[in-house]
């Protein structure tokens, strides 16, 4: 049982270790007015790991720092669209 909990501490850690705060830039339409970015922003921030979103109307953009280890960026799209706003999908690289 000792070496149980000894292992899962270990675990623990080194999840801990490997997780990194990230920063991420997701295009938002729809937006028209400050009271827009403010619930755009109140959504992303309920989400579990997220450190600060940052969300301009004016520029359409939401900026989030979150843990990687706690959320995905998927969650932080269907956080916004569940606003009503829609998370534009993310630029892909041309080949």
């Amino acid at each position: 049982m000792k070496s149980t909990a000894i292992f899962l501490a270990v675990l623990l850690l080194a999840a801990l270790a490997m997780a990194k705060e990230v920063t991420t830039e997701i295009k938002v339409s729809g937006m028209t007015c400050q009271a827009c970015a403010i619930s755009v922003q109140k959504s992303l921030e309920k989400v579990k790991g997220v450190k600060h979103a940052d969300v301009s109307s004016d520029k359409g953009i939401a900026k989030i720092e979150y843990d990687d280890a706690q959320a995905n960026e998927q969650q932080l799209r269907d956080a916004i669209n569940k606003t009503g706003f829609k998370a534009e999908p993310p630029a892909t690289e041309k080949k």
